[in-house]
């Protein structure tokens, strides 16, 4: 078994665990309660500092392929230990070092997309939406602005992209495939309870909308598009449920840490995690791509021989 595949297993569970701390978290400060709260907060913890320790594994595995990965992952393997720092986030160094690490995740965005085949073309609006994010994440940090948008709408871009790219993947019509879109019906249930509930009941409604900004940094500057993203959240789980039953498993697992991660940036990098998991979530979307038959590069190199042979 490769290092790759090792480490993405670890980091599907950590990630998991890491996006229950994110939900649990916002909901501990509502007059709710609910069976083993402590034990899932201390699993959620753990799982936030083991997904930063094997996204960072994974994107130095992965600088084999895409270059930009190798400082973003060295940076995730040793950002626990800059705690040890006394108040270092309030350097201005610190602001330095976070734009340039900005800079190379979109760099290995784009080194990712020229070095797949042109099936990735299907995820450039997740490239658009992880770059806008991490502009709204510098725009609130250093400008002091409000990238005010409707996040909810990008994230449905993004969605249609990664669906279409699901259905395409190996055949769209087989045994096996015809077995994964049952098989991934699950999926939809994991947000679509939420959906029904806040659209017969106002009050659930406004704890709703309360709760799942705060789980995914999504801002709803239109309190009513939440039944619109309840149900885009829903298709997106059966979406990477649909992938990883089809046989591409990272492609499920990089969208997953995408969504999870990219709209944490909307009200600043509180963690580089939140930064970098993008990025490197991005790279492990585009996995199986990577180098794969004819890709992008070879497309613009063939673009750029027949303009210089007619000039």
């Amino acid at each position: 078994m490769s290092y790759i595949k090792i480490f993405s297993i670890f980091l599907a569970i950590s990630s998991s665990l890491a996006f229950l701390f994110e939900f649990i978290f916002p909901i501990s400060y509502l007059p709710i309660t609910f069976p083993y709260e402590g034990l899932m907060n201390y699993l959620g913890v753990a799982g936030l500092y083991m997904e930063a320790v094997f996204l960072g594994l994974v994107a130095v595995v992965l600088s084999n392929k895409v270059r930009s990965l190798l400082p973003l992952g060295i940076a995730l393997l040793v950002s626990p230990s800059l705690n040890l720092i006394h108040n270092y986030s309030l350097s201005p160094y610190w602001s330095f070092i976070e734009i340039v690490l900005a800079l190379l995740g979109i760099a290995s965005l784009i080194e990712v997309t020229i070095k797949s085949n042109r099936r990735s073309l299907l995820f450039l609006p997740t490239l658009a939406m992880v770059t806008l994010t991490t502009y709204a994440g510098i725009d609130t940090i250093f400008l002091h602005g409000d990238l005010a948008i409707c996040y909810s709408f990008i994230f449905i871009a993004s969605l249609l992209g990664v669906i279409i790219y699901a259905i395409i993947y190996n055949k769209i019509i087989s045994k096996r495939a015809m077995m994964s879109y049952i098989a991934a019906i699950p999926g939809l249930f994991v947000f679509l309870p939420l959906y029904f509930l806040v659209i017969n009941n106002r009050f659930l409604e406004i704890i709703m909308n309360m709760v799942i900004p705060s789980a995914f940094g999504i801002a709803l500057y239109n309190p009513y598009n939440l039944p619109i993203l309840l149900l885009a959240l829903s298709i997106s789980i059966y979406t990477i449920l649909l992938l990883a039953i089809k046989g591409n498993g990272y492609a499920g697992l990089g969208y997953f840490i995408i969504i999870t991660t990219a709209f944490q940036a909307i009200t600043g990098f509180h963690l580089l995690l939140y930064l970098l998991a993008p990025f490197i979530g991005f790279s492990i979307l585009n996995y199986r791509e990577i180098g794969n038959e004819r890709t992008i590069m070879d497309d613009l190199k063939k673009l750029v021989q027949r303009l210089s042979l007619n000039t």
